[in-house]
């Protein structure tokens, strides 16, 4: 199930970034045609940002294909996180890009040249920003579908490159009403920062993944499947911890078990525990755990084990397992 499941996802995560790499050669020759109308430093800036696209998402496909490469006994874990590290690539190179912008604009700033054919900047400019809405709200749909964050931040990164072209069209509409030369290299100095901002915001996002930064979204849906799907015979859980290897999560935990219980039964019970993660997660999560035995140490009253005759104290109410108590390293109490 798990093989089929994983496969689904490598051809859907293929497909949707062939169909991005092709519009993307499409949208980057309207702006270029744009910038040749034009010449304007600012549609030339949201051109060679196309470039990256094409880039990017060429080493997106690129990480697709690695990372569905089976384990070996150089990588234990799997491939999968050089998608984070394509991820990371891509925010490096918008942030170069925008560094280059940044020193041409402000050359432009100081010997400003004159702008061309501004209407038809403005209707290239319109079309290649709402092609690029509707391809990074596509890819952004496909990447939560799939769980893959490049998918995602490929798709912010259309949304980002949309707004440029909002504020592109905004710049030609006040250079064409004012003809005022230096509107058109200080938009484009002000679209270089912007793109520079979401290029660190992909960086450093990269490389929390690539040094296992707790995910609070992933460990608070592992919380709320583990409450909602909880059994009598799982007193408590604890010292939780999850990584991300593209697809799949890895997940460690501490179980408490109570102590009478066969070998035989304990593996059961972990087996049922890694049942019902996967039903929630798509099939998608690697469960290892630590089992602890009931003890002095853990109270009975917040054991909720029926007919148990090892039993010294009534049973009052289970811990409700969250985000905030499951990582933390230590048995829960009542008080």
């Amino acid at each position: 199930m798990t093989n089929t499941i994983s496969g689904f996802n490598i051809r859907s995560k293929v497909f949707a970034v062939r169909l991005v790499l092709i519009f993307s050669v499409i949208i980057m020759a309207i702006k270029f045609v744009a910038y040749k109308v034009t010449m304007s430093n600012a549609v030339l800036s949201d051109a060679l940002e196309s470039l990256i696209n094409i880039a990017t998402s060429s080493f997106t496909l690129y990480s697709i294909y690695y990372s569905s490469k089976l384990r070996d006994l150089d990588h234990p874990y799997g491939h999968g996180k050089i998608e984070y590290l394509a991820v990371g690539f891509e925010g490096a190179l918008i942030i170069g890009t925008g560094i280059y912008i940044l020193f041409k604009s402000g050359y432009n700033l100081i010997h400003p040249n004159t702008l061309e054919n501004v209407d038809e900047g403005i209707i290239l400019t319109a079309v290649s920003g709402l092609a690029m809405y509707f391809i990074g709200t596509y890819m952004k749909r496909k990447g939560k579908e799939l769980n893959s964050l490049p998918l995602i931040a490929d798709g912010q990164h259309f949304h980002v490159d949309t707004l440029t072209s909002v504020g592109l069209i905004v710049g030609l509409g006040l250079y064409h009403l004012t003809g005022l030369a230096w509107i058109d290299p200080l938009l484009a100095i002000a679209l270089a920062i912007h793109i520079m901002m979401s290029g660190y915001k992909l960086t450093k996002e990269s490389i929390d993944r690539l040094l296992d930064k707790a995910d609070e979204e992933s460990i608070g849906k592992i919380a709320s499947s583990l409450q909602n799907n909880r059994h009598d015979n799982w007193i408590d859980i604890h010292n939780l911890r999850s990584q991300k290897f593209g697809h799949y999560i890895h997940v460690d935990c501490h179980l408490t078990l109570p102590f009478y219980l066969t070998l035989e039964k304990v593996h059961s019970e972990v087996k049922l525990l890694e049942t019902e993660l996967n039903r929630d997660f798509d099939h998608s999560v690697e469960l290892f755990v630590h089992t602890d035995p009931c003890n002095e140490e853990l109270p009975c009253d917040i054991c909720s084990v029926k007919d148990c005759v090892f039993r010294k104290k009534a049973f009052v109410k289970s811990v409700e397992w969250t985000q905030a108590n499951l990582i933390i390293n230590k048995k829960h109490k009542l008080h």
